[in-house]
C-alpha cells in the first residue's frame, strides 16, 4: 500500500510540475507574442562583436535579434578611438530586417585588432555579401529589366544604378547618331514596361531649353518655331491620343543620307486655343520624365 501511495504521490507531483511548466510555457508564449506584436524581427550583427549599437540614441544588443517598431531610425555603431564611427539612416518596415556591417580601423592599433579578430570580421563580411545578393535578386524580381542589363557595345551603353530609395535608374549613353539604335534595343526587351522605368538619357537633349510660345495653329510649324529648328530637322505627322497630340522631330543628315535622334513631343491645346508642349521632348517618355500623363497614353506615344 505504501508503495502505491508513494507512486501516486510521484505521479501527482509530475502532473503538477507538468501542468505548471505548461502554464509557464503558455504564459511566456503569450507574453512574447504581446511584446512582439506590431514589431519587426531585426537581426543586428556588427564587427567588432563588442561594438556599441544604438538606434535613435537607444542602445540595442549587437550580435542578436531585436524586435523593433517600424519607422525611421538613425543607426550608430562605435567601438573605441581606434575605429571609425559607423552612422546611417535606416528604415524598418514590416518585413524582417537585417543590419550588418564592419567598422574601419583608424590607426595601426585598429588594424592590429582586425588582424587578431579576423574570423569575426570575415563572418560579418559574409553576411553583408549574402544580404546584398538577396537584395539584388529581389530587386530584379520587382524590376525584370535589370536581368538584361548592362548592355554595352561600341554604339551605346545601357546600364543601371540605384537612387536613394534603392530603386533602379536606367542610364542610356549614346552619341546622337546612335541614340535611335539604343532606344530600339530597349524596345526589344520582352515583358518590360518601359514607360514605368526611370530612364535617363545622357545624350545631349537639343530640346531642354524653354520653348518659345507662338500663335501658329499648325502643329508642325508651331514646334519648328518653338525650338527654332533648322531645316535639317524633320517633324513627323501629328497623331492624337485623348486630349494629347504628339509627333517627333529628328535630324535628316542629307549629306550622309541618314536620319537620327528621334525625340517625341507631346502637346495639348490651352483654353485660349494656343498650343503648349506639356513635357520636355524625350527619346522615350516615362512616368518619371512626363509626370501627370497616364502610362497608357505614354505607351501609345512611345510606339510611334
Amino acid at each position: 500500500m505504501k508503495k502505491i501511495n508513494i507512486q501516486n504521490k510521484r505521479v501527482k507531483t509530475l502532473l503538477i510540475l507538468s501542468a505548471a511548466l505548461l502554464v509557464i510555457i503558455i504564459f511566456y508564449s503569450l507574453a512574447t507574442m504581446i511584446y512582439r506584436s506590431g514589431k519587426t524581427k531585426t537581426i543586428v550583427r556588427f564587427a567588432p562583436n563588442t561594438a556599441t549599437v544604438t538606434l535613435n540614441d537607444t542602445r540595442i544588443a549587437n550580435n542578436s535579434t531585436n524586435w523593433l517598431l517600424p519607422g525611421q531610425y538613425h543607426l550608430k555603431v562605435s567601438y573605441n578611438n581606434h575605429f571609425e564611427v559607423y552612422e546611417r539612416d535606416v528604415e524598418i518596415t514590416e518585413e524582417d530586417a537585417e543590419l550588418y556591417g564592419t567598422l574601419n580601423a583608424l590607426d595601426d592599433e585598429g588594424k592590429e585588432y582586425i588582424t587578431q579578430h579576423r574570423e569575426e570580421f570575415a563572418k560579418v563580411e559574409g553576411l553583408v555579401g549574402d544580404l546584398l545578393n538577396r537584395q539584388g535578386q529581389k530587386i530584379k524580381l520587382d524590376y525584370p529589366i535589370l536581368t538584361y542589363l548592362p548592355m554595352n557595345n561600341s554604339l551605346y551603353s545601357i546600364s543601371y544604378r540605384y537612387d536613394d530609395e534603392n530603386k533602379p535608374i536606367i542610364d542610356v549613353k549614346a552619341e546622337p547618331k546612335y541614340l535611335d539604335v539604343a532606344v530600339a534595343k530597349l524596345k526589344t526587351i520582352k515583358n518590360v514596361d518601359l514607360s514605368s522605368q526611370n530612364i535617363v538619357f545622357h545624350t545631349k537633349n537639343p530640346f531642354t531649353k524653354e520653348y518659345q510660345q507662338n500663335p501658329v495653329t499648325d502643329v508642325k510649324k508651331f514646334v519648328r518655331l518653338a525650338y527654332n529648328l533648322s531645316d535639317n530637322y524633320v517633324i513627323d505627322e501629328v497623331q492624337q491620343v485623348g486630349k494629347y497630340y504628339y509627333t517627333s522631330a529628328y535630324v535628316n543628315d542629307y549629306k550622309n543620307d541618314t536620319t537620327y535622334g528621334h525625340y517625341r513631343i507631346i502637346l495639348q491645346k490651352k483654353d485660349d486655343g494656343d498650343w503648349e508642349i506639356v513635357a520636355t521632348p524625350q527619346p522615350l517618355f516615362t512616368i518619371y520624365n512626363a509626370p501627370g500623363i497616364k502610362k497608357e497614353t505614354l505607351d501609345t506615344i512611345n510606339s510611334y
